[in-house]
């Protein structure tokens, strides 16, 4: 059975959520509820600023599939370390789901440059790394914007068995899915309203470098409520298409709900290969401020 990609995508829902917070102690919102504020939602929002802002925030998610509740978990967040600002994704899988995967585990790291004035992530390396078992398999990019030159090695076990290096063109950026995450959060690709559009320009895989982001119109939107018995009208429905080769999955079509502020809430990945619908949910969001919020590349 294939695993591959399994816990990647749990995390595709990220692609199109937009958050920040301003604080300076510990705080924990396990999807905050009170007479203001719905699931995802928090004081101190605002559209768009300085994208450091997001810089001591950790997001966890839950994933299931099949029959099987809570089978993995996930957490993504941004720090910063001796000047250094960067991004990880970690994910592993759990219990009795866990010993039949061989406990794999997904980590990713990209470090970046701040750029227009603040406004944007640029990435510097990012790193790709999954362990299942004693097998290790790790992808290394690295972004060089004055040769504008993209090198890239594949690696596995400890040998390398590919790597290349490509032209980054004039005016282009290779978001990695971590850029992605916090530009979109940054209102970097465009405004974020019921209806836009957004084509995102990542790094190239197998020919293809695009991702299509639609935020669902309100009629559209009211369908889905409809169906799946959502009431609070503030939220966004979002469809990602993802090259489907790359991801694993029958049609590359991604639905997930965000709050208004536009924290990921639940995510389905539709006719996932071998496992059905495939689903995660937010279990909780932790901030610390910028001056204690440290994790290290990896585990």
């Amino acid at each position: 059975m294939k695993y591959k990609y399994l816990i990647l995508f749990g995390f595709l829902s990220f692609l199109a959520t937009k958050s920040l917070l301003f604080a300076s102690t510990l705080k924990a919102d396990p999807t905050a509820k009170s007479a203001t504020l719905h699931p995802g939602e928090y004081s101190n929002f605002h559209l768009r600023g300085d994208i450091r802002r997001f810089i001591g925030e950790t997001l966890h998610f839950d994933i299931s599939f099949l029959w099987f509740d809570n089978a993995a978990t996930a957490r993504v967040g941004l720090y910063e370390n001796n000047g250094v600002l960067y991004s990880t994704l970690e994910a592993e899988t759990k219990g009795f789901v866990g010993f039949f995967t061989a406990y794999r585990k997904h980590f990713y790291k990209a470090t970046f440059d701040v750029v227009d004035e603040g406004k944007r992530l640029r990435s510097k390396t990012f790193e790709r790394k999954v362990i299942i078992g004693d097998m290790e398999d790790s992808t290394n990019h690295s972004f060089d914007y004055k040769s504008r030159v993209h090198k890239w090695e594949k690696i596995i076990d400890g040998e390398m068995v590919e790597d290349g290096d490509r032209i980054i063109p004039l005016g282009a950026n290779f978001d990695d899915i971590l850029a992605v995450f916090y530009n979109f959060r940054n209102s970097t690709y465009g405004e974020v309203q019921k209806g836009a559009q957004f084509t995102i320009y990542t790094v190239p895989e197998k020919n293809v470098d695009k991702i299509q982001v639609h935020i669902m119109n309100r009629d559209d939107q009211n369908d889905f409520m409809s169906k799946e018995k959502r009431n609070n009208g503030e939220e966004f429905l979002l469809k990602a298409i993802i090259p489907k080769e790359i991801f694993d999955t029958d049609t590359g079509e991604l639905l997930f709900w965000t709050s208004r502020h536009l924290i990921p809430l639940e995510t389905t990945v539709k006719n996932y290969i071998l496992f059905g619908d495939l689903h995660t949910k937010l279990n909780r969001r932790v901030f610390k401020s910028s001056t204690t919020a440290r994790r290290s590349p990896f585990p």
